[in-house]
């Protein structure tokens, strides 16, 4: 078995006892690799508090500066127990939603505590709920480094709350301020990694109080190739060619219907997905969000909260790899493990599935027949992962817009949210209305193809997107 890599390790021990139960032989054959690491860290390994940002860094975002400065200003006059990152507050018509991040582990000590991370989080929302009316949403996390790609170091949340202006405000006004407030403002994330180095870790201490039965705690899914294998010897994975199989693919919805699909990438991501959501709902629009496993494990509530809604939720894989990269056993992972945290957080099954920028091969739409997935493409590309201007973003999407078009957006970016009422807009003033992809079904829609004519798909008009 290959060398995992350091962080990864310490995440995956958490998966451990239950991999133990439900990957037979092969987990053994991993727990025996990592049998001669400590299941239990206190203080954190050294390589968990690096720091995460310059010491002259701005702790503001700088998209709504003087909210920014409010809130960081009341954070940094309290005695927080971890280290203020960034502090962010994006709006659009009014429409204002906020994110504070620390770095994870005591200023002074470098413990992980989950009682300190509760208590900056409670001060986070009074800060952020007392510095305008208009915020209506606020996402709170605390981070370690996660191992470095090609953007440079990239933070990994070990703590994750998402609530809204009004669960806060129903609170009991005596108890609103306490640390454990924060456990009764929906699905609050604790991280296995955090779990395994937090000395008030309730499983370990049982004078702590538990954990509400709303706290996410399961392991992630995935932790790298090894564990994808892992999973995917659990179901078959069949590479036999004998008999051609046909897979659904959706190039566009029904034309006799005037209707348009704005399907939305990547998430769910902090502030931005909390203000897409504030958008459809002020528009009474409904979109598609094709959503990463890990990340909707990282931030729980907020694919709970896409779901209340009434969107539609599709995979877009658990890791957010080109699968064209990987072979049958990785590809068949990577849409699994998306597919279980969308039901285990969600209770839904969803059909749809769209490969990580339109990049398949053959194996690919194989293993998505197999699964009775609809490969869902796009007519109209945002081009908004390079955040262009927003009026861009809005042209991109309604040139030649027409009954059946299906929109290609991503959730990452402030300019996807700021073009988002200009495209609702601009698809009504033309007698189109946003839809859910399930409700654009007609004759041929989705389509029924060989994977041979499915392979062949860009000359007629459809392209992958750009590599990101």
């Amino acid at each position: 078995m290959r060398q995992l890599p350091f962080l990864t390790i310490i995440a995956a021990l958490g998966l451990l006892a239950t991999a133990a139960s439900s990957a037979q032989p092969d987990s053994a054959e991993l727990t025996d690799s990592l049998s001669h690491i400590a299941l239990h860290r206190s203080p954190p390994p050294a390589e968990l508090l690096v720091p995460l940002e310059d010491e002259q860094a701005q702790v503001v975002k700088g998209l709504c500066v003087e909210d920014e400065k409010r809130i960081a200003e009341q954070l940094q006059s309290v005695s927080l127990h971890q280290r203020l990152l960034r502090v962010a507050v994006g709006e659009v018509e009014r429409l204002k939603a906020a994110l504070v991040k620390f770095q994870a582990g005591d200023q002074l000590t470098g413990q992980f505590q989950l009682a300190a991370m509760e208590a900056d989080a409670s001060a986070a929302l009074a800060a952020v709920f007392s510095a305008d009316s208009d915020i209506s949403h606020v996402d709170v996390w605390s981070v370690v480094p996660s191992e470095p790609n090609a953007g440079g170091q990239s933070h990994r949340p070990v703590f994750s709350l998402s609530t809204t202006r009004s669960s806060y405000l129903a609170l009991p006004e005596p108890t609103r301020n306490e640390p454990q407030a924060v456990r009764r403002l929906g699905v609050v994330r604790y991280d296995p990694l955090l779990l395994d180095c937090a000395p008030d870790n309730p499983s370990r201490d049982p004078t702590v109080t538990p954990l509400p039965p709303t706290a996410y705690t399961k392991p992630l899914v995935g932790y790298g190739i090894d564990w994808q294998h892992i999973m995917a010897s659990n179901g078959s994975v069949s590479e036999n060619t004998a008999d051609e199989p046909t897979i659904l693919v959706m190039l566009h919805g029904a034309r006799s219907q005037r209707r348009v699909a704005i399907t939305i990438d990547d998430g769910p991501c902090p502030l931005i997905t909390p203000l897409i959501l504030q958008v459809l709902k002020r528009h009474q629009a409904v979109a598609n969000f094709f959503v990463v496993g890990e990340k909707a494990e990282q931030y729980p509530q907020l694919l709970r909260e896409i779901a209340q809604a009434g969107h539609l939720i599709g995979n877009h894989t658990y890791h957010h790899r080109r699968l064209s990269e990987l072979n049958a056993q990785e590809i068949a992972a990577e849409l699994d493990a998306c597919q279980t945290v969308i039901g285990r957080l969600t209770g839904q099954v969803t059909r749809y599935l769209r490969p990580p920028g339109g990049d398949y091969t053959a194996m690919v739409l194989r293993c998505a027949s197999a699964r009775s997935q609809i490969v869902t493409l796009w007519t109209h590309n945002a081009g908004d992962w390079a955040n262009p201007p927003v009026s861009a973003i809005a042209q991109r999407c309604l040139t030649g817009i027409r009954p059946g078009s299906i929109i290609l957006m991503h959730g990452g970016d402030i300019n996807s949210v700021r073009a988002l009422p200009l495209i609702i807009r601009g698809l009504r003033a033309r007698g189109l209305e946003p839809a859910l992809l399930s409700d654009m079904h007609g004759p041929n829609c989705p389509e029924l193809l060989t994977i041979d004519a499915a392979l062949h798909l860009p000359q007629n008009g459809w392209k992958p997107d750009e590599i990101k």
